[in-house]
């Protein structure tokens, strides 16, 4: 048995094996906290971190009028209720908040942990706008769908990058879907990591969508417009021109979707 003990004594002086490539590589060393909220406090969304719009839904051909009544923090979460209700010829309501008043962010980690509605008509998405428009309006300066849930597929979850180059308008757009594990409504974990060489998506630890440009694309806006300031947008549409695909079951409504916390991790300037 001597061969057994001198491979068992190789093996223990190896180095601890790698992460898989497709697995979540977590907090890099030399990322500080930059953008946390926790929903620790019950009541309205905290107005120094989060905008709420108002109005009815101005794409998509949603039905959803979105107003401050229809998010707050109850338990740890962030609530955004679908209710059907009528508001100024929309059948419903429901919230859609954003932080381009307070916080933006160019490279870094964001982290989310996301409970879905799960009727049909339901739409869902955590994503990033660009904060600075230099390449243009919508699309020619990017857009980063961190995850987006549709009812009529409960079980399954989206993330997508859009670049003036690949979009869904032009049936092209850099994405990606995965089955969610686990009960129905459960609680999920979204991560995206974004540098200077590309952005990779991830649920529940795994890789989701990855997108890394040669080298010689990276100057190029049209390819990749990530280079600039984003901020966050979280929102519940109902219907429209995806989420309203199979219909709508009326019956279904109030939803929620809950948010147990949001976190943002960035280079650390000092590093």
């Amino acid at each position: 048995m001597r061969w057994m003990k001198l491979f068992v004594t190789i093996l223990l002086a190896l180095p601890a094996p790698l992460a898989f490539a497709d697995d979540d590589p977590g907090v890099p060393d030399d990322y500080v906290l930059a953008f946390a909220d926790e929903f620790s406090q019950d009541g309205p969304p905290d107005p120094s971190l989060w905008t709420l719009e108002e109005g009815p839904a101005r794409h998509n051909d949603e039905q959803e009028y979105y107003t401050a009544e229809n998010a707050w923090v109850e338990d740890g979460c962030l609530v955004i209720e679908a209710r059907r209700e009528s508001r100024e010829d929309m059948d419903y309501t429901s919230a859609r908040l954003n932080t381009e008043e307070h916080f933006s962010f160019c490279y870094g980690r964001l982290e989310a942990r996301i409970a879905l509605p799960q009727a049909r008509g339901t739409w869902s998405a955590l994503w990033l706008l660009p904060s600075d428009t230099r390449y243009g309006g919508w699309l020619a300066s990017g857009e980063i769908d961190v995850m987006e849930h549709v009812g009529y597929d409960p079980e399954r979850v989206h993330s997508t990058l859009h670049t003036e180059k690949y979009n869904s308008v032009n049936g092209n757009a850099i994405t990606n879907s995965a089955l969610l594990e686990g009960e129905p409504g459960a609680f999920h974990e979204f991560v995206l990591m974004w540098d200077e060489q590309g952005i990779d998506s991830y649920v529940d630890g795994e890789l989701l969508t990855e997108y890394h440009p040669k080298r010689k694309h990276l100057d190029n806006p049209e390819r990749w417009p990530f280079q600039v300031s984003f901020h966050l947008v979280v929102n519940l549409a109902v219907g429209g021109s995806w989420g309203g695909h199979e219909g709508i079951d009326e019956d279904a409504f109030p939803q929620r979707l809950l948010i147990d916390y949001i976190r943002v991790y960035t280079p650390d300037p000092d590093a």
